[in-house]
Parts: C-alpha cells; structure tokens; sequence
C-alpha cells in the first residue's frame, strides 16, 4: 500500500521505485513472470491504469519485458558498458512533429546498422526528469531530441552522468552534456544569400517564438544579415506556439495578419510545419507563390518535399546528427577521461519550386 505521506512524487512513480526495489532485492527473480496488474493494484492500493503508468517505464528501464498474450516478465537490469550492452534509448517529446518522426525513423535505422537495440522513449513536462533517474539509475546510454523541456532539474540529471547522454539539436556542451548541432549561423546565412541571390531585399523570418536557445541563435543571425532596411521589426512574424502545439495553425494566422503590412517579397520560415502554415496563408491572401512571394525552409521532411508547391529547403541533415550521436555516445562510453563535448553538422541547400527571383515591380499589397 503507498503511504499517502509520500505523494510528492505520482503514484505511477512511486509504484515504479518499489518494483524496482523489488526486482534489486529478488523479491521477483529474473525470468519470472510479475503478478498480474490486478493483483498489484489490489496490493498497492491504486487502479490498474497506475500500475500500467508504472509498468511503461519498467520496460523502457529494460527491467521488463511484455510478452503479449503472457504477461509481463523480469529481465536482468545491465550494468555494463555501451558496447556490452548493446542498447541505446531514444528519448523524445510526447509530441510528435515531423522532425521528430523522421528522427525516431532514422535512429531505429542506425541501431540496426549498428546491430544496437534502440528502445523509442517518450516524456512530457512531468516524467522527464523522471525517465533521466531512470536511465542514470540503470547505466542506459540515452540519446535526446533538445525540444524536450530541459529544465534546471533536468539538467542536473544530465550533468550527473554526462557520458551516459548525447543531446541533438540543442547545444549544452557549455553545462559540460555532449551535444550535435546543426551549424546555425552557416544555415541562415546559406537562406539568406540565397534569397539575396535572387534579387529579394525584404525578408521575413517566422518563428515559432519558443525561446529555445537555437531559435534565439537563429533569429540572431536573421537579424544581422546585412541587407540595408531590410530587416524590420515588421519583417519578423512570430507565431507564438505554445508549448507542445503543433505550429501550422499558429502560423497560419500569424501570416496571415501580418505578411501584407510587411511587405515582404520573401520569407523564411524555421521549420517545415510553419512553412506549410505559411503557404495556406499567403494563398488565401491571394499570393501566387512563388511569383509573388518565395517562401523556403529549414527541415526537409515530407511536409516539405510534398508541399504545393515544394519548399525549397535547408536540409538540417537529420541522418548525419543522429550517426554522429551514436558515434559521440559510444565513444564518450568507451574511452576514460572527460567526455568528447561537441560535434557539429553543416547543412545543404535543396533547391525545389517554391522560390523565385523578386518580382520586378514591387507588390501591391492591400491593407
């Protein structure tokens, strides 16, 4: 029964804790099957749905396994190094967007190739810092997507067992947490001399105005690409997309108030999920694209590449990050001293349809 004196934490984690203790102490031995969950929602005094929360992160821990049909049976928790073990997770938002199904697509790629088991895990504000005890406590090498809400507690974790972790595309190498990136200020620059290249002087940028220290890095270098009057308050759009949303709505509405009063002939938008939010906007204003309006991306995922028309891109080369994170991951778990902090990966212009040279005279917008 737990304790009503010890709801600090949820009840599902709780239950978790003392399984887990039960599992250590041989309680349950490896091999056997756990009572069913019925059973031990009667013993712990919770519901079924609390011991189910509980039992998701003892198979994501690799304490559990579920045989279907069967039950849910005891595997021996490892200790051992990466190259032993064998296992990787991956560690995402319980939001998905494009990006991050393309990631999860081509880590279970990689681990393959590797002949690594990968182990897709998925945390919400609540149970991240949660699942980073649990890999700790369990010696998991985990890489994680940077989208994740990392706060102070989180990053605690994190810097508690640093060569057990590999953030992407976020850079913490600066907490002393390895880190692959996407080279940012090549990337922009890349946009922006391209757009230039086409005559384009007024380009806007939309965001999704996160906060997150790469978009901060990205809107940075927007801002000082050089173009006289060219970068006005007007000119950059922020679709304010709350935390875990998916953006296109919010940007869809944010373009479509705000595009004509910037008279932009170009915009960049900083993910594949506000472009096409973008480009329902600039239609229903009337706007051919991309004759009157070029629009262009960071992502390349099929969001983009299947647009109408489709997105001229900054391929962020996802495949690259995630071959340089498991790389990163099993050389910082093989070899003593500090860990190996930074690797970076350069991204590449993928020219499609939805760009044009500026439109020789300039665009009448309607107010």
């Amino acid at each position: 029964m737990i304790q009503q004196g010890t709801m600090e934490q949820p009840k599902f984690r709780l239950v978790f804790e003392s399984l887990c203790n039960a599992i250590e102490s041989g309680v349950y031995v490896p091999g056997r099957r756990l009572p069913s969950e019925r059973m031990l929602a009667a013993e712990y005094g919770v519901n079924v749905a609390t011991i189910r929360r509980a039992f998701r992160d003892l198979v994501a821990a690799n304490m559990v396994e579920k045989r279907i049909g069967d039950g849910t049976y005891i595997r021996t928790a490892s200790r051992e190094p990466f190259e032993d073990t064998r296992s990787v997770n991956f560690l995402i938002s319980d939001y998905e967007g494009e990006m991050q199904r393309e990631l999860v697509q081509l880590a279970t790629q990689e681990s393959s190739r590797l002949k690594i088991d990968c182990r897709i895990c998925y945390a919400g504000n609540t149970d991240l810092t949660m699942q980073l005890r649990t890999f700790i406590r369990f010696h998991q090498p985990t890489i994680l997507l940077g989208d994740l809400t990392l706060n102070e507690e989180a990053l605690r974790e994190l810097r508690r067992a640093p060569k057990l972790f590999v953030v992407i595309s976020n850079r913490l190498d600066h907490l002393g947490i390895p880190s692959v990136i996407g080279n940012d200020y090549t990337g922009i620059r890349i946009l922006i001399d391209y757009l230039r290249g086409l005559g384009h002087e007024r380009i806007a940028l939309l965001h999704n105005n996160s906060g997150h220290p790469i978009e901060n890095v990205q809107i940075a270098i927007w801002k000082s690409g050089g173009v006289p009057n060219a970068f006005a308050t007007e000119l950059e759009l922020r679709a304010d997309v709350p935390s875990r949303e998916h953006p296109t709505e919010y940007a869809f509405n944010c373009v479509l108030r705000h595009l004509l009063p910037s008279r932009a002939t170009a915009l960049i938008a900083l993910n594949d999920e506000l472009a096409i939010g973008a480009l329902s906007a600039a239609t229903e204003l009337g706007l051919r694209i991309p004759e009157d309006l070029s629009v262009i991306s960071l992502g390349n995922t099929p969001a983009g590449r299947f647009a109408n028309p489709p997105l001229t891109e900054l391929d962020p080369n996802l495949s690259e990050h995630i071959r340089e994170a498991f790389a990163l991951l099993q050389r910082n778990r093989q070899l003593p001293g500090s860990p190996e902090l930074l690797r970076i990966v350069e991204p590449e212009l993928v020219e499609r349809r939805s760009c044009a040279p500026a439109p020789r005279n300039q665009i009448k917008y309607n107010q």
